[in-house]
């Protein structure tokens, strides 16, 4: 009886210590991985560096935004780290407090990478835009003139086209 009161524990203590990857969406470009111990303050780092409010003022800046993300979200990263280091103080996953330290700087790098990407993104779109803008300009009809006319003109166009038909017709048959 002891020993299943003693198992379901040891699989959870077990569980707690397996490595999570987190993968960006180029996974050539990042991978991370940490003991499942310290997941939640990995997620509360990240959350801190995620929730902003993002402008979008019509000029790449995005890398900047997400730049100005680390020094707000710096108190966080202290308290995650210490955190860290203290969960993984007795635990049999060993990471150092060196390692911990990079684990978080390389999270704030991702986050600025993604600031990057979508100043990359923005930038084709604009190109994208621009071009198609230039495609059109070039097929363009140039010198064209809208004509405005009255009434009468325009019932005099249609009777001779109207005569110009019927001719046709006449012709066919």
């Amino acid at each position: 009886m002891f020993a299943t009161l003693i198992a379901p524990l040891l699989v959870l203590q077990a569980v707690g210590e397996a490595v999570v990857a987190v993968k960006n969406d180029n996974p050539e470009t990042w991978t991370v991985e940490y003991p499942r111990l310290i997941q939640p303050f990995v997620q509360d780092y990240r959350r801190c560096l995620k929730v902003a409010n993002r402008t979008v003022t019509g000029i790449a800046n995005f890398e900047a935004q997400h730049a100005a993300d680390l020094p707000r979200c710096a108190e966080r990263r202290a308290k995650a780290i210490a955190e860290s280091n203290a969960a993984l103080a007795g635990a049999k996953t060993a990471m150092s407090p060196e390692e911990v330290d990079q684990l978080f700087a390389t999270i704030g790098r991702i986050h600025i990478a993604r600031g990057a990407d979508l100043d990359r993104q923005f930038r084709q779109r604009l190109a994208g835009a621009e071009a198609a803008r230039a495609a059109y300009e070039a097929g363009r009809p140039k010198g064209l003139v809208i004509e405005l006319h009255d009434a009468s003109v325009v019932k005099a166009r249609t009777d001779a086209s109207a005569a110009v038909a019927a001719e046709q017709d006449k012709d066919s048959q």
